[in-house]
């Protein structure tokens, strides 16, 4: 029987760069950075594994809301990475396998077939890069094909033939490359409205919110509406304080 005690907290990531990674950007206060250092990574896995934490994929999430099973631990967190990008599979992917951790990956399809020049300032990871952390156990969810913000897009003309093109599209490239169904998404850039929301139930079970800060803790229990996850963002910005104290309060 399910638990309605259980809190589950969504970290967010983007990328993951070295420690002396040229490419990582400046950290300006208030200026969204969209990146966490490897050694800040590790120590942040650390605390998760030392304090008992387990991780969740979407897949685990959504047949616990969806389908009422048990979670697979009693003190779940779930670790998200937004935008298929190399450096997550090159350098968070060896410190998740050391904690017997598994994540989800929101995977821009085009980005991962190379079809996306704009978007390739930071590498990306491509469908045989997905194919490993597919067969390590992570759950392979949906991020549309190109990144678009869909309830902008929404508004424009053509605009809902446009949203269903960029989740169908992003759907069946996943199902083409990797062979299997991806009922989970994540909007981009949180962009969200309830026309969007009607689309994206017409090819998923499961959508992820985004908000681009860590000010409070926000946790997901079995009464979350499964199209309206909700996420803490991690980066540069989050105090090693903040996160331990955000995290250990497990939502009370």
């Amino acid at each position: 029987m399910t638990n309605p005690a259980v809190k589950i907290p969504i970290l967010c990531y983007h990328r993951v760069h070295a420690d002396d990674d040229p490419a990582a950007p400046a950290v300006v206060d208030g200026q969204y950075c969209g990146h966490v250092t490897q050694s800040v990574f590790r120590r942040q896995m650390k605390l998760l594994a030392e304090n008992g934490f387990t991780t969740v994929t979407h897949r685990d999430i959504m047949n616990w809301i969806c389908e009422g099973t048990e979670l697979p631990a009693e003190k779940p967190v779930a670790i998200d990475f937004d935008d298929n990008r190399l450096n997550v599979f090159e350098n968070a992917l060896p410190m998740m396998r050391e904690h017997g951790f598994k994540g989800t990956i929101f995977v821009i399809s085009e980005l991962a077939a190379g079809n996306l020049p704009d978007l390739m300032q930071f590498p990306a990871m491509d469908w045989n890069h997905l194919a490993t952390l597919k067969n390590d156990g992570w759950t392979i969810g949906a991020h549309t094909a190109t990144h678009a913000h869909l309830a902008k897009l929404y508004g424009t003309d053509g605009g809902p033939e446009k949203v269903e093109k960029e989740l169908q599209t992003s759907s069946e490239s996943i199902k083409k490359y990797l062979g299997i169904d991806a009922p989970n998404f994540a909007y981009p850039s949180g962009d969200w409205n309830e026309q969007v929301e009607t689309v994206v139930k017409k090819y998923y079970r499961t959508a992820r919110l985004w908000q681009n800060n860590f000010e409070q803790a926000c946790f997901n229990t079995h009464r979350t509406d499964p199209y309206r996850l909700q996420t803490m963002n991690i980066s540069m910005q989050i105090s090693n304080r903040k996160f331990e104290n955000i995290l250990l309060s497990t939502g009370d």
